[in-house]
């Protein structure tokens, strides 16, 4: 089917078209037979590996900070992977528009399996965060377009099942991480942690390579005179100035100012200080610059492939998918890093014992994504009923994880809680995931996915950011009258040092941790509850459901 005219979509999501027959959203991309199932090998490995990596660092960044000696700037081993990521998401899905999703993907690819090497072989927390950071510039495009090529390569009547297919993938990874995560911690070789990826993602590169079309998702072009090497050289030239490098710029500068602001705010730098409050008026600036300049390109027509179409802007439907990858990825994120380390640190529990402690809410998150599959695909339930259900059991399982006592004890009814928070966190996530692509034409899917999952991956990052924040707070409220100046400067190096204390100092020190982590757990609550804006924005007299017809 041929791509919509704007006028003409926009009028198709207003008569809910999309979902009756009508589906604007075809694709004759698609595989077939062994080769099919060679690409979906050669997508899933690494994606796979980027899920892994997301949580495989939250058993194991104990033991690896301890060993680098850098406890109190520990935070920054994930956020420097997640700020690359969260900068990148939308710029590896404009240059795949423009380079071809193959030529992009494999790029990304070969990134993260080069500086998967160098975080492996770091001698210092420096060398880990910048390694980390060109990991993660990798992991974006990875992320985004083995997503994007998953949906494609299968043909549209089977997207519920290519849906569920990339969020188990994903799931997988996040239920596996923290049990690697910990098993390879335990015994002190943390570098296996990175360098795991080397050889299995060279084996995802060389299917991709031999598999996958090279003008995939697109039809092979008709051969003509024009296909000599220096057509293609002048093709090559003129798709690099349709770059909005521009744009990247000011995406990369906003997050990372914003970031900073809120790691270093309240440990090397006070809140009121001049370095945090500029930090964060050089992000709100370069915030606005981005949004202004992604209008004038679109109103000037200028020959620059926009980061943000700005047809995109006046889809109401679409900015309530855009606003629900944002307010679903902060709890998502944050829970998955900061839960397994409040196991170790307050409860004693070993890395590996942390990663099974986890599988509560990853398991969870799990049945909530495959629920939401079936309950799109096979009953048809509308997108915005889901999310809101979604909604209310991860509201309810947060807020009651946050309120258990803050002792040393292990309550075995928080795991209970923690499989509501996961179960709806995967029905949410993979709700907005799932009708993303149903609600915009053709030539937009790509990068609406890049900028949901970019929107996705900035909440987490933030999350990440501000929970730092909040566990630095109390560490040096609570603690700087109770523990020797020497003592309270070893802690932010070491957690190991909690266990050099007296007997009452430990249990105390560990009580304030998980005073901290309960206050973590409100912010993402609260962060979560805010998701019935993004619902509000989906809701249609008839809603948006996914149908095969």
């Amino acid at each position: 089917m041929l791509p919509m005219a704007e006028k003409e979509i926009n009028e198709a999501i207003e008569a809910n078209e999309f979902n009756e027959g009508n589906v604007p959203v075809r694709w004759d991309g698609a595989l077939h037979g062994a080769r099919l199932y060679l690409a979906i090998a050669g997508l899933a490995l690494p994606l796979f590996l980027t899920g892994v990596e997301a949580t495989i660092v939250s058993t194991s960044l104990v033991t690896i900070t301890d060993d680098l000696q850098n406890a109190g700037q520990s935070s920054w081993v994930i956020t420097s992977y997640l700020l690359t990521y969260t900068g990148f998401l939308i710029i590896w899905a404009s240059f795949s528009s423009i380079f071809g999703v193959k030529r992009t993907l494999l790029t990304a690819v070969a990134i993260f399996i080069a500086f998967s090497g160098g975080c492996a072989g770091a001698q210092s927390l420096s060398q880990l965060v910048v390694c980390r950071a060109f990991q993660g510039l990798g992991g974006a495009g990875i992320y985004t377009l083995t997503l994007f090529s998953i949906l494609r390569i299968l043909p549209y009547e089977q997207y519920d099942k290519a849906s569920s297919l990339a969020g188990g993938i994903i799931s997988i990874g996040l239920v596996l991480g923290p049990l690697l995560g910990g098993a390879i911690s335990n015994d002190g070789n943390w570098r296996w942690v990175f360098l795991m990826n080397v050889p299995a993602g060279a084996i995802g590169w060389l299917l991709l390579y031999f598999v996958l079309p090279a003008h995939f998702p697109n039809p092979a072009p008709v051969a003509n005179e024009e296909s000599t090497p220096a057509q293609v050289w002048v093709n090559m030239k003129t798709a690099i100035h349709r770059v909005d490098f521009f744009g990247a710029f000011l995406v990369l500068t906003a997050c990372s100012f914003i970031i900073a602001a809120l790691q270093e705010g309240n440990y090397q730098y006070s809140w009121s200080s001049a370095l945090v409050i500029s930090f964060l008026v050089i992000s709100g600036i370069a915030w606005l610059a981005f949004i202004a300049w992604q209008w004038f390109i679109c109103r000037r027509d200028l020959k620059i492939s926009p980061m943000f179409p700005w047809r995109l802007a006046h889809n109401r439907l679409f900015m309530g998918m855009a606003l629900g990858f944002f307010t679903t990825g902060l709890p998502m994120t944050v829970c998955v890093i900061n839960i397994p380390q409040r196991f170790q640190i307050v409860n004693g529990s070993s890395p590996v014992g942390s990663g099974v402690k986890l599988l509560s809410f990853a398991l969870s998150c799990l049945i909530g994504i495959i629920s939401c599959s079936v309950l799109a695909g096979r009953l048809r339930m509308p997108f915005a009923y889901i999310a809101l259900i979604g909604l209310v059991i991860q509201v309810t399982g947060l807020f009651l994880f946050s309120e258990i006592a803050s002792t040393t004890e292990l309550w075995l009814g928080q795991f209970g809680y923690l499989v509501l928070a996961g179960l709806g966190t995967g029905l949410g996530v993979s709700a907005f995931y799932m009708a993303t692509s149903l609600v915009v034409e053709i030539e937009d899917q790509n990068i609406a996915l890049g900028i949901g999952i970019q929107l996705r991956m900035l909440g987490g990052v933030l999350g990440i950011a501000a929970s730092s924040a909040i566990l630095f707070h109390y560490i040096q409220s609570r603690l700087s009258s109770a523990l020797q100046p020497d003592e309270l400067a070893a802690l932010l190096k070491t957690t190991e040092a909690i266990k050099t204390f007296s007997p009452a100092s430990q249990l105390q020190v560990r009580e304030v941790y998980a005073t901290a982590y309960s206050m973590q757990m409100k912010m993402c609550g609260a962060f979560s509850a805010a998701q019935i804006f993004a619902v509000a924005m989906i809701w249609k007299r008839q809603n948006v459901r996914y149908s095969k017809g």
